[in-house]
């Protein structure tokens, strides 16, 4: 299913501000979406969805959350602000591409790879975040290119030790 949400004001909702899964693929572009008991975004079950241009913070949960095989694509978004939690989860067999977004002053990691999620970063700025910039744990994988991951209190990038076969990570710039 296609669709369209431009330049809205989605906040405050019980749940997530914005939910995609089964098959939908909605354009999702120049909103801000803020303040939501659960995630700003959620991608599940096989949902895709283009998120672009969009201002994604001080949601409870993570700003965008992709899991059950969902594979959006995320590309110039500010993801930021997120006090009790991430600004990015992958996990679950979640996909999807994130390219040119700025994730910052979350209060965990900035992106956060988990149990199969497998996500292509490419050329995020991601930085200020309270632990790492990315980390990839308990059977994530990815491909991690050319992300400037500096200025995070814990460090740039972690692979944990389980995952290193399984990622590619070139290029990205750490302190």
């Amino acid at each position: 299913a296609k669709g369209a949400v431009e330049d809205c004001d989605i906040f405050e909702n019980a749940q997530s501000g914005v939910e995609i899964a089964e098959g939908g693929d909605p354009e999702i572009k120049f909103n801000r979406i803020r303040e939501n008991a659960q995630h700003g975004v959620l991608v599940h079950d096989n949902g895709k969805g283009h998120l672009t241009d969009n201002d994604i913070f001080k949601n409870r949960l993570a700003g965008v959350e992709v899991r059950e095989s969902g594979n959006p694509k995320v590309h110039r978004n500010k993801i930021y602000g997120h006090e009790t939690s991430g600004g990015v989860y992958v996990h679950h067999y979640g996909r999807g591409e994130l390219e040119k977004n700025d994730v910052y002053n979350n209060s965990l990691s900035g992106i956060v790879v988990w149990q199969s999620g497998k996500p292509v970063c490419r050329q995020n700025r991601v930085s200020m975040n309270g632990e790492f910039g990315i980390h990839v744990r308990d059977g994530g994988w990815g491909t991690y290119e050319d992300n400037d991951l500096r200025a995070n209190a814990r460090g740039g990038i972690l692979v944990n030790p389980d995952c290193k076969l399984k990622v590619i990570e070139d290029r990205n710039l750490i302190d």
